[in-house]
């Protein structure tokens, strides 16, 4: 039941994040089909995986592991994954130009 309750919050942390499955799974560095699997609870993350998402989402490890306490960081990962976005955005069309 743990690792179904730890996909449900890691799904919770990706979509209140605005991360497509596969964004998530570059941002920690495993497949796209991995970060599926540990939402489902087919298996539960490491401590690498675990601790990047903490730094780079703000989301605590117990809120993660035990649900202790709620993502109080929406508005604040919304912003700056739109942010990210827009600046990818930006330098792909840089880069685009310079193909040309």
């Amino acid at each position: 039941m743990k690792k179904e309750q730890i996909g449900k919050r890691l799904r919770e942390v990706r979509i209140n994040a605005r991360l497509t499955q596969r964004e998530m799974a570059t941002l920690v560095n495993l497949a796209t089909g991995s970060i599926g699997a540990m939402e489902n609870g087919l298996y539960t993350p490491n401590f690498d995986v675990l601790r990047v998402i903490h730094n780079r989402l703000g989301v605590s490890y117990d809120y993660i592991i035990d649900g202790l306490e709620s993502p109080d960081n929406t508005a604040k990962l919304i912003e700056e994954n739109t942010r990210l976005k827009d600046e990818l955005d930006r330098m792909k069309k840089i880069v685009d130009k310079l193909v040309k």
